[in-house]
């Protein structure tokens, strides 16, 4: 299997996360992905790939490119004989940027490219299918998006906010402390955060902790729940039961237990890995 994983030029830090790329002569894997604050801007020139919702719906199936907003309920991958997908990782607040659609718009969807993008997706994603070298077709993408943030801009203080809320130590009131700090009403903030990040501040947070305990208890599966729960602030472990339970369809507990099977890798604490061959 080759693997990618490279940061973003100057010119597109601002709004991206990474390019990755994966690609492998064959690979059959099924895996759960679970929610987690990033939206994803992906290529697939693979055999087979898919992706389902957590009632089995199919959303995609072998379609070429895809833009997948944020998802607050876990999705159902499956791949199969040889393999290549390509993309980014896009930061919380580049959606509306990339596409001028509200970010709202897209949260819990998966959108083809070629519906946001129109023809210049269709050229582009030829072009990326008739380059073979990996690392070209990162930087022929590179352009594209070169292209298409080229000039944008957002509201400084939106990026300020999600920053806020992914990093600073959480508190009851941590959200109108925020408002208070940037001398905006709770109002404004939350239609801005519906505006480019997609959800309200208070859904973005539970999105925050609840990818902080995932990574937590990936790391140290033999902990109490208990503790687990009181170190990130929760009430009461029912509490940390009811918010992980309502985005990942699985109790903190039922993911311990895939993490001590070895589904879990403690770098991609979000994917669980059900099946491969």
């Amino acid at each position: 299997m080759k693997v990618i994983v490279r940061n973003p030029p100057d010119s597109l830090r601002l709004f991206i996360h990474k390019f990755w790329y994966i690609s492998a002569d064959r690979f059959d894997q099924q895996d759960i992905c679970l929610p987690v604050l990033q939206y994803e801007f992906m290529f697939n020139f693979s055999e087979h790939f898919s992706v389902r919702d957590q009632k089995d719906a199919l959303i995609i199936h072998d379609e070429e490119n895809w833009i997948s907003g944020l998802y607050t309920r876990p999705q159902r991958t499956a791949t199969s004989g040889r393999h290549e997908t390509f993309g980014v990782f896009l930061k919380p607040w580049a959606m509306q940027s990339l596409t001028g659609i509200p970010a709202s718009e897209l949260t819990n969807r998966i959108v083809s490219g070629s519906t946001v993008f129109r023809q210049s997706m269709d050229e582009v994603s030829g072009r990326l299918r008739e380059t073979q070298d990996p690392n070209a077709k990162l930087a022929l993408l590179e352009r594209f998006l070169e292209k298409r943030f080229s000039g944008k801009d957002l509201p400084a203080y939106v990026i300020y906010a999600a920053d806020y809320l992914q990093h600073r130590p959480w508190h009851h009131g941590i959200i109108k402390d925020l408002s208070n700090e940037l001398r905006i009403s709770t109002k404004s903030l939350t239609l801005a955060f519906k505006k480019h990040i997609g959800i309200s501040p208070g859904r973005f947070l539970h999105l925050r902790l609840f990818n902080d305990v995932v990574t937590d208890l990936a790391l140290n599966p033999h902990q109490s729940l208990t503790e687990l729960a009181h170190r990130h602030h929760f009430f009461d472990q029912a509490h940390l039961n009811h918010l992980f339970k309502s985005l990942a369809d699985l109790t903190p507990g039922e993911y311990r237990k895939h993490v001590r099977a070895g589904h879990v890798q403690p770098a991609t604490p979000c994917y669980l890995q059900t099946a491969s061959d």
